[in-house]
């Protein structure tokens, strides 16, 4: 059974207990003087671009390192970083980059991976024809150049930057702790707790403070290449077509992002109607399909780990033989998160993977109302460099 959300209980009890129907309840809108104070679920560690991969961690990076380039966070747009200019060759397959740190990010860009680079004096070359776009990924931030905060102390579970007199103090604190301090006034920035962004947003306290946003990321099954659902291709389907998309909806992102059927764009109503139909069939013909126990990894993320017991739980009841295994596993349940904000991104994040789209990605945040400029990009990213205290 689904947990009781804690955000629902508190928000009853403080509802009947010494309110007034003439006074508004207000968050606490005091602190430390110059210092924001950020809850994460997850930090980065150890301190590499390289290895940002999730929502919370790729936000520690991009505070703390310099990409290339980066984007708008309305519309996406480039903006110059460590790179001032950049221009294609006439097939735009190589482009050429005026930066500082240009031998640098060469060696980051060959490092992780994103592209061949050479570097002469300021002038970067790379061949690829997504090459400004790649430059904007947190893994392309050279790690020994400074970035946007300064450093000051870092451990797993506490990291702590400074930029013109402003302190960010990122901790890492499970979300239902979180929301519990962001309401007594000790957090500026809290991740909502899984099942509890409806109750937030009815929340009288809470309901100013809460930001929704639609990320470009889905939740989907990754077969495994000599797994079951990669061997058995009418066993994939089944999947892919019985896959509980409405309750999974319901219950993780709260109706907030739309089932997701591809890593294109969110499905219309006419695709919906469709695999309602599919789903039938493929019902159907569980029985004649083969006999195949399919062993999943159990997602070390809590939220993840939930979402991929409701999906389990709903193939069992038609038949199939999905499992939380150890050891190898034939299929994992992940949260595939864009690396910068373009439609095609996804699918070459998923970098020709066997995959099985479940469900658009929400991200819901408190923000305390001391803060000013804060925004979050459709990568989940804040630039902290332009959030301010309001005194």
């Amino acid at each position: 059974m689904r947990r009781v959300a804690p955000l629902a209980a508190l928000a009853l009890l403080g509802a009947g207990c010494g309110s007034h129907a003439s006074t508004k309840p207000q968050l606490p809108a005091g602190g430390p003087p110059a210092v924001v104070r950020i809850a994460l679920a997850h930090l980065l560690w150890p301190l590499d671009p390289a290895r940002a991969h999730t929502r919370d961690e790729v936000a520690v990076a991009r505070a703390l390192f310099a990409t290339p380039l980066r984007t708008d966070p309305r519309t996406g747009a480039l903006r110059p970083g460590l790179c001032s200019s950049w221009k294609p060759s006439a097939d735009r397959r190589r482009w050429t980059f005026r930066c500082h740190h240009a031998q640098a990010i060469a060696a980051e860009l060959k490092r992780a991976g994103l592209a061949s680079a050479t570097a002469r004096g300021r002038t970067l070359t790379v061949i690829s024809p997504k090459a400004p776009y790649l430059l904007t990924e947190a893994r392309a931030a050279p790690p020994a150049v400074p970035g946007p905060f300064r450093l000051l102390r870092a451990s797993p579970t506490r990291i702590v930057a400074e930029r013109n007199g402003l302190r960010l103090d990122f901790r890492q604190v499970d979300p239902t702790s979180a929301a519990r301090l962001f309401r007594e006034g000790k957090l500026d920035e809290a991740p909502v707790p899984l099942g509890d962004l409806q109750a937030v947003m009815r929340d009288p306290l809470l309901q100013p403070a809460v930001r929704i946003k639609r990320l470009l990321a889905v939740d989907l099954i990754v077969a495994e290449p000599r797994g079951a659902l990669t061997r058995f291709p009418a066993v994939r389907r089944a999947y892919d077509d019985t896959a509980d998309r409405a309750d999974y909806q319901a219950l993780v992102p709260e109706l907030e992002a739309p089932a997701a059927e591809n890593l294109v764009a969110p499905a219309s109503p006419k695709v919906v109607r469709a695999a309602v139909l599919a789903a039938g069939r493929a019902k159907s013909r569980v029985s004649k399909l083969p006999q195949v126990a399919v062993r999943f990894a159990r997602p070390t993320d809590p939220d993840l780990a939930y979402g991929a017991g409701l999906l389990l739980a709903a193939w069992r009841d038609i038949g199939l033989g999905p499992y939380f295994a150890k050891g190898r596993p034939e299929a994992r349940f992940e949260r595939l998160l864009a690396p910068y904000p373009r439609p095609d991104a996804l699918r070459a994040a998923a970098h020709g993977q066997t995959v099985i789209p479940v469900s658009w990605v929400v991200d819901g945040r408190l923000v305390s109302p001391r803060l000013r400029g804060w925004q979050e990009d459709e990568l989940g990213a804040v630039d902290y460099g332009r959030v301010g205290l309001r005194r």
